[in-house]
C-alpha cells in the first residue's frame, strides 16, 4: 500500500493503521535489537494467550520453546555483526510456545526496520496448525491407501493358503481322532489359523475407506443390545468377569440420532470389550451415559467409564495408534479404527484416564436434524 508523506502525517492515518494492526488476525511483534519486544497487536495477545503487559519489555524468546529460547538472542547477535540473513526477509515455519506451555507450529516472517537511527525487528507470526493437520491427514490417507492396496492382495492370497491349510487339517483331525494329543495339537494350529485370518481381515479394514451410511438409530438400544452380545459371546469364555452393567440417559438425549449403525455398533462393542478386560473380575462395573452437550454446536456423547486400573500415563497416548495394546490377546487395532470411524461421523473419540478410577472413553458426535 502506497501512501503520501501528507496522509502519514495525519492523526486519522495512525488510528487506521492501528485499528488494522490490532484486528489483523496474525501476530505482529516488533523487537529492539536485543530482542526485546516494544510492541504487539491484539493478535499476539490471543495466539499466545499472555497480556500486553506480559509481553512488552520482555524477550521475544518466551515465546520459544527449546532449543529455540536458548538460541534466539545469538541468532540476533549474529546477524547484527555479520549482516548474513536466516530469517529475516525469508521465513520460515518454526514452532511457538504459549503461556500455557503448549506448542504450536508457526510461520515466521521478519523484517528489519529503521527508524530514527535505531534498528527494529518486525516479526508477523501466522500460526498454521490447521495447515499441518491437513497435511498430516492427507499423508495418513496416502499411507492407508497404499497398505490397503497392499492387503487387499495379501488376504487374497493368504485366504487361499488358509483356506487350504484348514482343509488339510479337517482331514488330518479325522485320522488322528483316536489319539487326543495329536488332535489337540491340530485344534491349536486351527485356533492359530483363524485369529491369523482375523489379523488379516482387520488390518484390512482399517486401511479400506470408511463410507458412512446413515439412518434413524435408537442409540440406547443400540448399546443394550450389543453388550448383551459381548455377554453372551464370553460366557464360556475364559476372561469372563462378573461385570455389571448400567446405562444412564440424560432426559433430553432424543429418541434417535443418525448415525451409521453398523459402524458405530462396532465401535461400541470394541469399547465395551475393552472396559469389559479392564475390570477387576469380582466387582467390574462399566457406565454407559447418554447426554447431549449444547455448548458444543449441538453434539450428542456417549461416555463409557470403567473401574478397572486406568491405563499408564506413559501409555495413554498411544492407545488409539495401531498395533498398539494393552491385553496379552488382540491386535491392537480397535480403538484406531473406531476412532476412525467416530472421525469419519465429523466427530472426535478421546481418552479421560485415571490410573486410580479407571479409564474414560468419551465419544462425541455431532447432531443431526
Amino acid at each position: 500500500m502506497l501512501v503520501n508523506q501528507e496522509s502519514k502525517s495525519n492523526p486519522v492515518y495512525h488510528e487506521q493503521l492501528g485499528a488494522i494492526l490490532d484486528n489483523a488476525v496474525d501476530a505482529i511483534i516488533t523487537i529492539s535489537k536485543k530482542g526485546t519486544m516494544i510492541a504487539v497487536n491484539r493478535g499476539t495477545e490471543k495466539m499466545f494467550g499472555y497480556s500486553n503487559p506480559e509481553l512488552i519489555g520482555n524477550n521475544i524468546n518466551m515465546l520459544m520453546p527449546a532449543p529455540y529460547h536458548e538460541h534466539h538472542d545469538k541468532y540476533l547477535a549474529d546477524y547484527l555483526e555479520s549482516g548474513v540473513r536466516k530469517i529475516i526477509g525469508i521465513g520460515r515455519e518454526v514452532i511457538g510456545r504459549r503461556k500455557d506451555g503448549s506448542e504450536f507450529p508457526i510461520h515466521l516472517a521478519v523484517s528489519e526496520i529503521h527508524l530514527h537511527d535505531e534498528r527494529l525487528f518486525t516479526g508477523i507470526i501466522r500460526d498454521i496448525s490447521d495447515v499441518k493437520a491437513v497435511e498430516k491427514k492427507l499423508v495418513q490417507n496416502e499411507r492407508l491407501a497404499a497398505i490397503g492396496q497392499m492387503m487387499a492382495g495379501l488376504a487374497h492370497e493368504s485366504r487361499n493358503a488358509l483356506q487350504m491349510s484348514h482343509a488339510c487339517l479337517t482331514n488330518l483331525a479325522f485320522d488322528v481322532r483316536e489319539q487326543p494329543e495329536s488332535l489337540d495339537l491340530v485344534h491349536k494350529v486351527q485356533n492359530k489359523l483363524d485369529h491369523l485370518n482375523s489379523l488379516l481381515d482387520e488390518v484390512r479394514d482399517y486401511a479400506a475407506p470408511i463410507v458412512i451410511k446413515k439412518t434413524e438409530v435408537n442409540l440406547g438400544s443400540l448399546i443394550s443390545e450389543t453388550w448383551q452380545q459381548i455377554t453372551i459371546a464370553n460366557e464360556e469364555s475364559e476372561n469372563n468377569a462378573n461385570v455389571s452393567f448400567l446405562l444412564e440417559v440424560s432426559e433430553d438425549f432424543p429418541e434417535n440420532v443418525k448415525i451409521d449403525r453398523p459402524r458405530i455398533g462396532q465401535v461400541i462393542w470394541n469399547l465395551l470389550e475393552n472396559a469389559r478386560t479392564a475390570c477387576p473380575p469380582e466387582h467390574g462395573q462399566i457406565t454407559v451415559s447418554l447426554q447431549c452437550n449444547q455448548k458444543a454446536n449441538d453434539t450428542f456423547q456417549f461416555v463409557i467409564s470403567d473401574n478397572g486400573k486406568g491405563i499408564p500415563k506413559s501409555e495413554s497416548h498411544l492407545i488409539f495408534e495401531p498395533f498398539f495394546t494393552t491385553k496379552t490377546k488382540g491386535t491392537g487395532l480397535g480403538l484406531a479404527i473406531s476412532k476412525r470411524i467416530v472421525e469419519a461421523h465429523r466427530g472426535t473419540l478421546k481418552l479421560v484416564n485415571d490410573e486410580l478410577l479407571g479409564a474414560k472413553l468419551v465419544c462425541e458426535i455431532p447432531m443431526e436434524p
